[in-house]
This record gives C-alpha cells, structure tokens and sequence, in this order.
C-alpha cells in the first residue's frame, strides 16, 4: 500500500498549496517544498523528488490532477472525492461593512485508499449491502476509519481500519450509535431493534478488518454513547 501513501501525502501537499494561494493552478516547484516534510515522512526513500514526480504522474493518471505544462499543473475540481467548501469572512465591528471576501476550502472526502477500498466493493455497504444510485449510472459510498484518522486518535490509513459504509450508516458510526463485533462481526445498534438480529458485516475475501481496531470503535466511540 506504500504507493497508496504517497498518493496521499503528495495530495495533502497540493492541497495545501491551493488552499493557501486559493488557486487550482500550482508548480512543481512549490510541490518540491515539502521535500523535507515527505522525507521525514517517507525515511526509507532517498530519491524524494524523483518520488514526487512519479506520484504527481499517478495522481494525473487518477483525474486528481491535470498536466498543463512545462512543470505546470492544475487541480482537477470535479474529481469525485474533492469537496469545495465556501464561506465568508465576517466583517465584524464595522459601522461600514466592506465587500464580504469568500474563503474556499478544497478537501478530499476519503483517502486513496479508502476511495480504492470503495471502488473494489462497487459502492456497496458492507453493512445493508445497498448502494446509493446516482445520476449516469454512478453510485456513492463512504470510506469510514474505525480508529479515525487525526488527532486525538491517530488511526493509520491501512486496509484492516477502512469499511465501506452508506451515508446513512456512516452517521451511525460516526456518532458511535453503531458498532461490529470484534468475534462475530455482528453489527449492533446502541438503541437496539434497529438492525435485523445477528445482522453480520460483509466482508469480501481479500478484506481483512483488525480486531483491534473493531475494539477500539467500540471502547472509545460506542460504549461513550451507549
């Protein structure tokens, strides 16, 4: 999954870059920034730079990014896990208010990975087994880290941690009202009668969840609620 790591770490970088200039449009250059934060990140590799091109060129050939030429490139905002978040400064204690500046925020809605793990499951909640139907035959799920990603949990970004939940399960998870059995992978409600008794998560084959990770979305964000 190490290419799936870099994908991520480069795409933070270019998301950073956008949200600070507030601009699709960035150099490679300015990617070449953060050599030194990938290289903390990525100790093994000596060869970061070459590694960073090599990632921009994944991420081009994913429709996350496109090539505009001579070390030119630009986000590409209809990517399908992108979301674009807009608001307003406030201009507050002002007798005369002036022109509100719109502030824009891009974010990934999943990971790479998460994003991949979805599409292998066709957008198929691992808990109803439903999908949700869009326009043009396209479908949608989310990717959900039973250990969360970021402060104050710190959760890693690997395969055994991700399910693929439907928005409405996802909520449920989020909130800690639902949990899976870390033994029998049976789904439970913190209300109980809202799922089917001895409702079982699917899991396809070659997904593997870790126990450890099923316990700790029990402890720390189900059992803090139910």
């Amino acid at each position: 999954m190490a290419n799936f790591s870099w994908k991520q770490a480069v795409a933070d970088c270019v998301l950073d870059i956008v949200n600070r200039s507030g601009h699709e449009e960035f150099e490679l250059g300015q990617v070449y920034q953060y050599t030194p934060l990938l290289g903390r990140r990525f100790p093994r590799n000596r060869h970061v730079t070459d590694k960073i091109r090599q990632t921009l060129q994944l991420l081009r050939n994913d429709g996350f990014l496109s090539f505009t030429g001579r070390g030119k490139y630009s986000l590409v905002l209809d990517y399908d896990d992108i979301v674009v978040e807009t608001g307003t400064l406030a201009n507050r204690g002002r007798e005369k208010p002036q022109t509100q500046r719109v502030v824009r925020t891009v974010r990934l809605r999943d990971t790479f990975l998460a994003s991949e793990i979805k599409r292998r499951y066709r957008c198929m909640c691992q808990v109803c087994r439903g999908t949700v139907a869009l326009a043009r035959g396209m479908t949608y799920a989310e990717g959900h880290h039973l250990k969360p990603l970021g402060s104050p949990h710190h959760g890693p970004d690997i395969e055994s941690n991700i399910i693929v939940l439907c928005p409405n399960h996802h909520v449920m998870f989020d909130r800690g009202a639902a949990m899976i059995d870390a033994n029998t992978l049976i789904v439970r409600h913190a209300d109980g009668g809202v799922f089917e008794p001895n409702l079982r998560l699917y899991v396809e084959p070659w997904h593997t969840l870790r126990s450890t990770f099923l316990r700790y979305h029990e402890v720390t964000m189900f059992k803090r609620t139910g």
